[in-house]
C-alpha cells in the first residue's frame, strides 16, 4: 500500500485540493438539496392549507357533517379536481369520508400525528409518513372543524411526495452538472496552480541532484518563475556557484596533496584518535606489502600485526609530541623502517589523530653492511700479499743469503704476490668503472665474441683434459651489447668453470635464440656451490672455499663484475647448482631490432 510519506509534494497538493473540492461540493450539494426539499414541502403545506380551508368553508356552508352521503360525494369531487386525498374525521376519530378508501374498512384516526397536532394547537398539523392505504410516502395536512368553539371533527388533506421527488431529482441533476463543471474547472486551476509552485521545486531538486552527482555547472533558469521562486532560484544559483568554487579549490588541494603523497618516497599513514587508518600512500603500502582497501578503517595493530607501531603511536598521543624509532618489520621479507609518529592536535590541544612517516632504510643498512664488509675484505685482500712481500723483502735485506737459488725463490714469491696485487687492483678499478658508467650498447654478433673467448681458453681446458663442448644455434641474430664487456663476462664464467672442474670433467657452453632474446649458458660438472652460498656468490670478495679460490688465483671480484655488466645490458644472471654435481650460469642479451 502506498504510504502518504512516499507521495511527492505535487501529488499531495493535488490530492488535498481534490479532496477539499469534493468535500465543498458534497456539503454544498447536501445544503442545496435539503433546502430545496424543505422549500417544496413548505409550498406544498401552504397549498394543502389553502385547499383545506376551502373544503372547511364548503362543509360549514352546506352542513355536510350531518349528511354523510353528500359529504362522500363532495370528498370524491374535491379529490378528483386537485389530485389530493381528502379525509373527513369526526372529533372521536371516526372517518366520515375518504376520497381514496372505503371508510368502513378504515380504523380510528385519532392517533394520527397530523390530527393530534391540529387538535392540540387548534390550528393545523402536518406530518410525512408512508401510507399503507395509498402505498407510498405522503405529506399529510390537517385542520380542526369548530362550531360554537366546540370541536366537531378534522379535515385532512394529503398528497404524495413523488412529485416533489421528481422536481428535486431534476434540480439535483442540474446542480450535479453544475458542480461537476465547477469541480473540473477548479481541479484544472488547482493543477495549474500546483504545477506553478511544484515544478520550480522539482527543477531545484533535479538541479541539486545533478550537482550532487558532480555536474557543478548546472543552474536554474531564473526568468521563468514568479518573484518568490525567482528569489529562491537566484539564491540557489549563487549557492551552486559558491559550492562549485569551493569544491574546485578543495579538489585542486586534494589532487595536489594526493600527487605529493603518491610521489613521496617515504610512506605516510594517517590515523584517527582510535588508531584507525584513514589514509595510506603507495610508498607505505609497498613497505608493508598491503593493499589500501584491506587496511583503511581498521586499527594498525590488527592490520599490520605490529605491536611496536601501535605502542609508539599511543606513546606519541600520550606525550603529545613526535617520536622517532627504528622498527624491524617482516612481511614476508624483513625490513628496517625509520618511523616518525606525529600527533595531530586541535585548538584545545586534544589529540584528534596522528600521522606516521615511514622511511625504508633496509637498503641503506645493507649498503652500510656491504661497505663495512668491502672495506674489511679489501683491507684483508691487500694486506695478505703485502704482508708476504714485506716479509720476504725484509728477509732479503736483513739476511745475508748467499744461496742464489733461495734468493731467486724469494724473488719469485714476491713477483707472484705483486702480480696478484696488480690483478686485484685492476679488478677493483674495472668494477668501479662498470658501476659508475652506463654503456652505449651496439648491434653485434654474439657468435664472433664467443669464438674469440673459446679460442683463448680452450687450451686451459685441454691442459686439464676437460671435455670442452660448444653448441651455438644456427642463424643467431645480432644483439645489443658492448663487445669487450660481454667478452669479459664469458671469460670470467668459462675460466671459473674450467678452474673449478676437476681433470677429466666437462664444460659445456651453449648459445640459443628464443623469442626476442639470445641466451648464453656455461655449465660444468665440477665441485658445485652449496645452496646457502648461491645467493651471495655475486658479492665482492665472497668465496665459497677461500683457500681453494686463492690457490687458483681468484680475487673474489669476478662474479661481481659479471653481474654488474649483465645488469648494464638490461639482463640478469641466474645460477643453478648442486654441491658436488656442478653449476650452470645463464644470462641473456636482447635481440637487435
Amino acid at each position: 500500500m502506498l504510504k502518504w510519506n512516499n507521495i511527492g509534494i505535487k501529488n499531495r497538493l493535488v490530492i488535498i485540493f481534490i479532496v477539499i473540492q469534493l468535500l465543498i461540493i458534497a456539503f454544498s450539494f447536501y445544503y442545496f438539496s435539503t433546502n430545496h426539499r424543505e422549500f417544496y414541502l413548505e409550498q406544498e403545506r401552504l397549498s394543502l392549507g389553502h385547499y383545506s380551508k376551502l373544503i372547511l368553508s364548503d362543509i360549514k356552508e352546506d352542513n355536510l357533517l350531518n349528511n354523510q352521503p353528500a359529504l362522500q360525494e363532495e370528498t370524491a369531487e374535491w379529490s378528483e379536481n386537485t389530485e389530493t386525498r381528502v379525509t373527513v374525521i369526526t372529533a372521536e376519530g371516526v372517518v366520515l369520508s375518504d376520497s381514496h378508501h372505503n371508510v368502513q374498512a378504515m380504523d380510528n384516526h385519532n392517533d394520527r400525528p397530523e390530527v393530534v397536532e391540529a387538535v392540540n394547537n387548534q390550528r393545523s398539523g402536518s406530518s410525512i409518513r408512508f401510507s399503507d392505504t395509498i402505498g407510498e410516502e405522503m405529506l399529510y395536512y390537517a385542520i380542526p372543524i369548530y362550531e360554537n368553539d366546540e370541536l366537531q371533527g378534522t379535515i385532512r388533506t394529503a398528497r404524495p411526495l413523488s412529485f416533489i421527488r421528481s422536481v428535486l431529482y431534476e434540480d439535483i441533476k442540474s446542480y450535479l452538472f453544475f458542480f461537476i463543471i465547477l469541480a473540473v474547472i477548479t481541479i484544472i486551476l488547482g493543477w495549474r496552480l500546483t504545477n506553478s509552485i511544484v515544478k520550480p521545486l522539482e527543477t531545484v531538486t533535479k538541479t541539486a541532484a545533478k550537482i550532487s552527482e558532480g555536474e557543478l555547472s548546472e543552474r536554474i533558469p531564473v526568468r521563468k518563475y514568479n518573484s518568490e521562486i525567482e528569489k529562491l532560484a537566484r539564491m540557489f544559483n549563487f549557492m551552486a556557484e559558491e559550492l562549485e568554487e569551493k569544491i574546485t579549490e578543495v579538489s585542486q588541494e586534494k589532487n595536489r596533496i594526493e600527487a605529493i603523497l603518491e610521489s613521496m618516497v617515504d610512506g605516510v599513514i594517517a590515523v584517527d584518535r582510535e588508531g584507525k587508518v584513514s589514509l595510506i600512500n603507495p610508498a607505505a603500502r609497498r613497505i608493508f606489502n598491503i593493499e589500501a582497501e584491506k587496511i583503511k578503517g581498521k586499527e594498525l595493530i590488527s592490520s599490520l600485526f605490529s605491536h611496536r607501531i601501535d605502542m609508539y603511536l599511543e606513546r606519541a598521543f600520550d606525550k603529545k609530541e613526535s617520536i622517532s624509532r627504528e622498527i624491524k618489520y617482516k612481511n614476508p621479507d624483513e625490513k628496517i623502517i625509520q618511523a616518525t609518529f606525529i600527533p595531530l592536535l586541535d585548538e584545545k590541544e586534544n589529540v584528534s589523530g596522528g600521522v606516521i612517516v615511514l622511511t625504508d632504510i633496509t637498503e641503506l643498512r645493507k649498503l652500510e653492511t656491504v661497505r663495512n664488509d668491502f672495506v674489511a675484505n679489501v683491507s684483508h685482500e691487500l694486506r695478505t700479499p703485502l704482508t708476504s712481500m714485506v716479509g720476504y723483502l725484509d728477509t732479503l735485506l736483513e739476511s745475508n743469503i748467499e744461496d742464489q737459488e733461495t734468493r731467486d725463490r724469494f724473488l719469485g714469491i714476491i713477483k707472484e704476490e705483486t702480480d696478484r696485487l696488480s690483478i686485484l687492483i685492476n679488478d677493483l678499478l674495472n668494477l668501479s668503472k662498470i658501476e659508475s658508467q652506463s654503456f652505449d650498447l651496439q648491434k653485434d654478433d654474439p657468435k664472433k665474441v664467443l669464438d674469440k673467448v673459446v679460442n683463448l681458453l680452450e687450451k686451459n681446458a685441454a691442459d686439464k683434459k676437460i671435455d670442452f663442448k660448444v653448441e651455438i644455434a644456427d642463424n643467431l641474430p645480432l644483439v645489443y651489447m658492448v663487445r669487450e664487456q660481454i667478452k669479459q663476462v664469458l671469460i670470467n664464467l668459462i675460466d671459473n668453470a674450467i678452474k673449478y672442474t676437476p681433470a677429466g670433467g666437462e664444460v659445456k657452453i651453449k648459445v640459443e635464440h628464443e623469442g626476442d632474446k639470445v641466451y648464453f649458458s656455461v655449465k660444468d660438472n665440477g665441485m658445485g656451490i652449496p645452496a646457502a652460498d648461491q645467493e651471495r656468490i655475486f658479492e665482492r670478495f665472497y668465496r665459497v672455499d677461500k683457500a681453494r679460490s686463492r690457490s687458483l688465483g681468484g680475487t673474489g671480484i669476478g662474479l661481481s663484475i659479471v653481474r654488474n655488466i649483465v645488469k648494464q645490458h638490461g639482463s640478469d644472471i641466474q645460477v643453478k647448482s648442486r654441491e658436488g654435481a656442478g653449476s650452470e650460469f645463464t644470462f641473456y642479451l636482447k635481440m637487435a631490432e
